[in-house]
């Protein structure tokens, strides 16, 4: 990945996403930051995953499941 990433850089915006996902799983995996059930009443999924809404702070997401994760980005929820 190293030398492929050499050839193909991230571009700015990717880099800021990139960071942030970054600080947050650290501070996941250092128990920092908990992992809940999706925000979304009704689902019943136990795997959720972290969503930033902004970027720039990088601490502050949302734990949605998959399903509700994709429809957010694909705009529909």
């Amino acid at each position: 990945m190293r030398e492929w990433r050499k050839t193909h850089p991230l571009t700015t915006e990717q880099r800021v996403k990139d960071n942030a996902r970054s600080y947050a799983h650290q501070y996941l995996k250092r128990g920092k930051i908990q992992r809940q059930p999706c925000k979304f009443a009704g689902c019943v999924s136990q795997r959720a995953q972290m969503h930033h809404r902004d970027y720039s702070k990088p601490l502050e997401v949302e734990w949605i499941c998959r399903t509700h994760h994709l429809l957010i980005h694909y705009g529909l929820l």
